[in-house]
């Protein structure tokens, strides 16, 4: 890749933005725009309020994420603001003050596909978003969002960027988590299966650009598979790829989890299984939630059948 996603050009730390989304994507367009990075700041922000106008783009913990594919965007670019007045995004628990957008080439590159899923993914993190705040300069915010993205290699020395070490692989497939234990958790957490053998869920995300929400619900309803105890694998149906489950996995789901905002690709695959559906934020939202469900519509399958 000739440049970086993020640079300290296009990093706006404990900045006044405005009062609201318009204000706050407009701004970090023109931020962009500044970079070099699209030709037309207004064509990318109207994309962005396109995009955030059929879903709102905040996320729990004060975050938001809007993003867009746009003809005037050169490469896939990432502004950064970290506002001094937090913007509602329409997040569940208040409004945010950590706002990315993400800017796509029309037709982008997988690979930058990839690069900017993996950031979503690494936002779901709290450790990632604590240091995002803890952040003193944009060079340390440009380190650890390039951490994010570029982890690095098994044995590699530890960096600056040491708090993203989780973050996902760079090729991205059918993920799947399997817990024989669970540790201790909240209320809110589903109870694991009592039996020797996990239950099996399996989940398919998307949302309409598949950039950020698709894998941002994928590594959610993870890691709340991980606190229930059950075996669990993912299909992210995204722009950076698609590995689709083998029959084996299909076959040994207890339940399945849709968790999407555009059609099913193969949803036949599924006939007779009990699923549970939602949009892709609710994935983000409420994991625990969704794999309670699924665990539930396991246990009465008539319930709920595909």
């Amino acid at each position: 890749m000739s440049e970086q996603i993020i640079t300290a050009a296009t990093v706006n730390l404990d900045v006044d933005a405005g009062d609201d989304p318009s204000a706050v994507i407009n701004h970090l367009a023109e931020n962009l725009g500044e970079a070099g990075r699209t030709s037309d700041p207004a064509d990318l922000a109207r994309a962005a309020l396109a995009r955030e106008a059929k879903s709102a783009t905040g996320l729990p913990g004060g975050i938001a994420i809007p993003h867009a594919r746009a003809a005037s965007v050169s490469q896939a670019s990432l502004a950064m603001a970290r506002l001094s007045k937090k913007v509602d995004f329409g997040a569940p628990d208040g409004p945010a003050d950590i706002v990315f957008l993400i800017a796509a080439p029309e037709g982008g590159a997988s690979e930058h596909m990839k690069l900017l899923s993996s950031l979503a993914r690494a936002l779901v993190r709290p450790d990632f978003v604590a240091s995002l705040r803890a952040a003193r300069t944009d060079d340390e915010i440009v380190d650890l969002v390039d951490g994010a993205i570029n982890p690095p290699a098994a044995g590699s020395s530890t960096t600056a960027a040491a708090s993203t070490e989780k973050a996902a692989p760079q090729k991205v497939a059918t993920d799947t988590v399997t817990t024989q234990k669970t540790a201790p958790v909240d209320s809110s957490t589903p109870a694991a299966p009592t039996s020797d053998k996990p239950m099996s869920i399996v989940a398919i995300t998307a949302c309409p650009t598949g950039i950020a929400h698709t894998y941002m619900a994928a590594d959610a309803l993870k890691y709340a598979a991980e606190r229930a105890g059950v075996d669990f694998h993912v299909e992210p149906q995204g722009s950076s790829g698609t590995t689709p489950f083998t029959p084996d996995v299909i076959a040994g789901a207890d339940a399945v989890i849709f968790a999407t905002d555009v059609g099913v690709k193969g949803k036949s695959r599924f006939h007779g299984k009990p699923v549970i559906e939602s949009g892709v934020k609710r994935a983000i939202n409420e994991p625990d939630a969704m794999i309670a469900e699924a665990l539930a519509a396991a246990e009465n399958p008539h319930a709920a059948v595909g």
